[in-house]
């Protein structure tokens, strides 16, 4: 009984840092200018990962996806995705022994009326991870997984986007 408490102590000490420094989970911030918008088209290709993202998230907002463009308040174009990968570094051996992988997409954002809040950008995540060529089913994976959070990662920076420029719109229309 006695080593019970110092952990509980220490469980509730660690608890009232964590919310006193200001600590939040990531993407728990303010999604009020979502919860204005229905309908959300995405124009892309349905069987993409980031799309796949995209749209699981909309959908956890409670935000429909609709295949049509004519019905959504807001249309997703994403273009031109790609990947690269070029060696980061390399041994004394003159073997590869990191590498360096991006993943790119061209995000636009427009409403139905055809007002762009999002022109044409590009945006991209990178990631280093150590090769080991002596283990190529290994490095193969750890290689799927890392593109697997990348694309989770740009899903994210596009819903974010589209929040604050939907929360730009709307203090802009308040003001006017």
């Amino acid at each position: 009984m006695k080593k019970l408490i110092p952990v509980i102590i220490s469980g509730f000490l660690a608890s009232l840092m964590i919310t006193g420094c200001g600590w939040h989970l990531r993407s728990s911030g303010d999604t009020a200018a979502l919860a204005a918008i229905n309908k959300i088209h995405i124009d892309g290709d349905q069987k993409n990962q980031l799309y796949r993202f995209i749209s699981r998230s909309l959908k956890f907002s409670n935000i429909a996806i609709t295949e049509n463009s004519k019905e959504a308040e807001i249309t997703i174009r994403l273009t031109n995705q790609r990947s690269t990968s070029r060696s980061a570094s390399v041994s004394s051996s003159a073997r590869v022994s990191e590498l360096h992988i991006t993943e790119l997409v061209d995000v636009e954002i427009v409403t139905a009326d055809g007002k762009v809040l999002l022109p044409k950008t590009t945006l991209s995540r990178e990631k280093f991870f150590n090769y080991n060529e002596d283990n190529v089913s290994t490095n193969a994976e750890e290689q799927k997984i890392l593109k697997r959070e990348m694309m989770n990662d740009l899903a994210r920076k596009i819903i974010n986007l589209l929040s604050s420029m939907l929360k730009k719109t709307t203090q802009y229309a308040t003001e006017s």
